[in-house]
């Protein structure tokens, strides 16, 4: 008999205030004459993701006008000043029933390709959506994150043990949940936080 797959949506976080990067918006910025973000939903949308959701907050009205609306669904998060857990956290308010696991990506990431993307999710299904898969490139752990709904759920439930600048990848390693490494390319471990960033 074959296995009941249900669907993965991503939550893309984009709802950061680029502080490292001064009075820019690092999202808004050009690699490939393409923006950051846009290069990111790009690859998203490429993929065998169902579902795309992409979280903004700082700079929110601005950032709308550099985005094709129609390919994903926008979710406010008016927390944002408070780090990146509050983005993490809305994730919770907008899981369909019928999700099986979630990638949760970051917008200043690029590099991530489909291919990338589509590798998390085989290996997902190969595992009967049961198990964390984080990609790594040469022993580095990156992003995005692919994991199980309940255990998003599990992760997230004693909201008063959360750090508000804690990140999923090390709330997953403080609390020793199993999880697979997937060897995906250099994409997943390269973001852009500060200008140096940009010398490529």
């Amino acid at each position: 008999m074959e296995k009941s797959i249900n669907r993965i949506d991503c939550f893309i976080l984009a709802a950061g205030m680029s502080k490292r990067m001064g009075n820019q918006n690092k999202l808004l910025k050009k690699i490939n004459n393409n923006t950051i973000l846009n290069q990111t939903l790009n690859n998203h949308i490429e993929s065998k993701i169902n579902n795309i959701n992409l979280i903004l907050g700082h700079q929110k009205n601005i950032v709308l006008e550099y985005i094709d609306k129609n390919k994903v669904f926008i979710i406010e998060n008016n927390n944002f000043k408070s780090g990146m857990l509050s983005s993490i956290l809305k994730i919770d308010e907008n899981i369909s029933y019928d999700t099986g696991g979630i990638l949760i990506s970051l917008a200043d990431m690029p590099f991530v390709t489909s291919e990338d993307i589509n590798k998390l999710i085989k290996i997902f299904n190969e595992n009967d959506q049961k198990i964390i898969c984080i990609p790594e490139n040469k022993g580095k752990l990156g992003n995005p994150i692919l994991l199980p709904k309940e255990i998003y759920k599990d992760l997230i439930k004693d909201k008063s043990k959360l750090s508000n600048d804690k990140g999923l990848k090390k709330l997953i390693l403080d609390k020793k949940y199993n999880y697979i490494k997937v060897n995906l390319s250099e994409g997943v471990t390269k973001d852009f936080d500060t200008i140096d960033d940009f010398n490529l």
